[in-house]
């Protein structure tokens, strides 16, 4: 079983066989830590190794057993217990969960950094075994995005002449009721007379408090909205986990 051996590298494996050499194997490593691809699929683009020979190595030399998940159907729920990125990251996806165990289809089951994600992530066992790229890449594009993973929309901040515009509007707005009383009143004697007059000075007092907070709340609202200023905000991303 994988997970009762020591996890020997393609690498070490394909120089034991003579398949590559040294400088071969460090310029894919290279290569490797550039484009983040397994070492696998960096040796067969590369045109080291075939896909062929690289499964066939990966079961015979150390074991793993070679699954075809194109023939698979695949429960859904199991795309929730591995997070999308880390899946496209680590060109994985997984295949079952038997009990405390999730078996996971991966390019480059010697990918010990993957596989202690993959635990420290999931909190169950994980049994690798290979699959072919094409049929991985596959099944990524079927993968759901996760909410954590949406696109988040991302919004500039305003310029500073904006946010003096914008506020002056608001002040405008506030203002109003206060300039058109101003203006208006003083032309209507009778008006100006009522107002005053002790028996209704109190009423008109507590309602005009009263008007001109409802106005204020519904001037700010509408303000709020036509400048854009007032946006709920996106919920953080969890952290992602060191690897």
């Amino acid at each position: 079983m994988a997970g009762n051996r020591s996890l020997t590298g393609l690498g070490d494996v394909l120089l034991r066989e003579g398949l590559i050499t040294d400088s071969q194997l460090s310029t894919a490593l290279q290569v490797q830590r550039d484009t983040e691809k397994s070492l696998g699929c960096v040796l067969v683009e590369m045109g080291l190794i075939t896909e062929r020979v690289r499964m066939r190595l990966l079961q015979q030399r150390l074991g793993y057993d070679i699954v075809h998940i194109s023939r698979q159907k695949i429960d859904p729920t199991l795309f929730d217990l591995v997070p999308k990125s880390l899946a496209v990251k680590r060109r994985l996806v997984p295949i079952r969960l038997d009990l405390d165990t999730l078996a996971v289809a991966m390019e480059d089951p010697t990918d010990v950094t993957a596989l202690d994600t993959l635990k420290d992530v999931t909190g169950l066992r994980i049994k690798p075994a290979i699959a072919t790229i094409e049929e991985i890449e596959a099944v990524l594009k079927q993968y759901p995005e996760s909410p954590e993973e949406a696109k988040i929309e991302i919004e500039i901040p305003p310029s500073k002449l904006a946010i003096i515009i914008s506020d002056f509007i608001l002040f405008c707005l506030l203002a109003a009721p206060f300039a058109a009383f101003f203006l208006i009143v003083p032309t209507k004697p009778e008006w100006l007379s009522y107002l005053t007059t002790r028996a209704v000075s109190v009423d008109v007092f507590i309602f005009t408090l009263i008007g001109y907070g409802i106005y204020a709340v519904v001037a700010f609202e509408v303000w709020a909205l036509l400048v854009r200023r007032r946006r709920p905000k996106a919920p953080s991303p969890p952290p992602e986990s060191e690897e």
